[in-house]
């Protein structure tokens, strides 16, 4: 693998070794220690980041805690797993391999690619977002692989596993442990992982589950089934006792989002072990798909506060993917990430169920070298004011204008909804936003926060 420096491998492997040894320690002095020796590893594009860091930890922000939690309650595999597979490989060792993809072909590699396995589920969530794909279409184990030795010659190491429910699939540990330089996020209901696939989860390390909940026990259990909520929560016990990092996702409309955002939802987490978190808001695709379960523009705005002062102040790292699009210059769909759905349509994002190429008849490279995902990326950002990045509820007209350009089809029956039945209400909604953001989008580039560090 391209390091992007001149370590010789041997004094390599043992700065990895020191830093390891350092990552055990959860005591500021040794993580100030290890984040420096991260710092002499990252090429000199991404350094910025990595000193970012280092300033947080030591002014003793939540990203310190976040940190010691890494330190102190992971299992020795995940631990090494976060370090050498996540953010070693995937996000600095591979850059240079990266950077030339993108000199060859003129396109953006993918940090991340998002593969969707299975389209299986135990569960029938309301307005679930995958409902229209066909639950026969399976995924073979040749492909998976394929996909994954694709995507690690062109850089990308880091995979997001999704579904359907991804833990249907008896080899999907299989795969973790046959690609260990490789991470994986796995998005899951959180019903179907057995202690023995946790166990094995902590012996491999490079697997972290993300559980899908809506709130509390009531918003929960009335979008996903009595007694879920319960599940979820044995699960992240398990997982926590067995040191396996997780996080959780929510789909934010406007029946939670207020308990979402909520300090108290926050903290319970912490308790529970959670690391991470995923905030999505709730798109009108999918399983009946209804338009007033979305966040008015007010609403998005004061969720994208919320979530932000949270971060300030609590040791669990959630993303709102909708209000921190400024942090990363808008839309990233087909840019830092794509999808491949379980029959191998390459989709630039997993709610734009359109694509030209599918894995079956092509390579990766030439799915992601296609004139879709050119005139995507052609097109990013989709608006100059940041806090409306999407192609498809913030901007719809640009969406429906890419399809009808590059003849995208639609990926299961029903996709196209969203550029016909629904688009008289999407570009209402997208007028709205831009009403209510434009002020907001003012203020904050005339404060200089339009980057302002999380």
């Amino acid at each position: 693998m391209d390091s992007g420096r001149g370590f010789s491998a041997a004094l390599q492997r043992k700065t990895i070794d020191r830093l390891l040894k350092l990552a055990t320690s959860d005591k500021k002095a040794s993580i100030l220690l290890a984040a420096q020796i991260f710092e002499k590893l990252t090429p000199p594009h991404r350094k910025t980041e990595v000193n970012w860091v280092i300033d947080q930890i030591r002014r003793e922000t939540p990203a310190l805690q976040i940190t010691r939690r890494i330190a102190r309650d992971l299992a020795p595999a995940v631990r090494r797993s976060a370090i050498e597979s996540l953010v070693l490989n995937g996000m600095l060792r591979s850059s240079a391999t990266r950077t030339a993809f993108t000199e060859r072909t003129g396109v953006h590699t993918p940090l991340v690619l998002l593969i969707s396995p299975t389209m299986r589920c135990n569960l029938r969530c309301e307005g679930c977002y995958a409902a229209g794909y066909s639950s026969a279409a399976e995924m073979s184990p040749e492909l998976f692989q394929s996909i994954i030795d694709q995507a690690n010659e062109i850089g990308i190491y880091i995979f997001t596993i999704l579904g359907g429910e991804p833990f249907l699939r008896r080899d999907l540990l299989d795969v973790g442990a046959a690609n260990p330089e490789s991470f994986f996020q796995v998005f899951t209901n959180g019903t179907m992982l057995t202690d023995a696939a946790v166990s094995r989860m902590a012996e491999i390390g490079n697997v972290a589950p993300v559980l899908s909940i809506e709130g509390d026990r009531e918003a929960t259990d009335a979008r996903r089934g009595d007694g879920v909520f319960d599940e979820i929560l044995d699960t992240m016990r398990r997982l926590g006792e067995a040191g396996v990092v997780f996080g959780y996702s929510a789909t934010v409309t406007r029946r939670n989002f207020r308990f979402l955002m909520s300090p108290g939802f926050f903290d319970d987490l912490i308790e529970r072990g959670c690391i991470m978190g995923w905030n999505f808001l709730y798109m009108p695709v999918g399983r009946d798909p209804d338009v007033s379960l979305m966040l008015t523009a007010e609403e998005r705005n004061e969720f994208r506060e919320a979530i932000l002062a949270l971060r300030q102040t609590k040791p669990l790292a959630s993303l709102d993917f909708w209000g921190d699009s400024v942090y990363v210059g808008g839309c990233i769909a087909g840019k830092w990430y794509a999808h491949v759905n379980s029959e191998g349509w390459v989709e630039p994002c997993i709610f734009t169920h359109f694509a030209t190429h599918n894995l079956n008849e092509c390579t990766l490279e030439e799915a992601l070298t296609s004139d879709y995902f050119r005139e995507i990326q052609r097109r990013q950002p989709f608006n100059h004011n940041l806090l409306m990045p999407c192609m498809l509820i913030d901007n719809p007209a640009q969406s429906r204008e890419i399809v009808a350009l590059t003849g995208a089809r639609p990926t299961h029956p029903g996709a196209e909804s969203l550029f016909e039945t629904l688009a008289p209400a999407l570009d209402e909604y997208a007028a709205e936003v831009e009403r209510v953001y434009t002020p907001v989008w003012s203020c904050m580039t005339a404060a200089g926060d339009r980057g302002a560090a999380v």
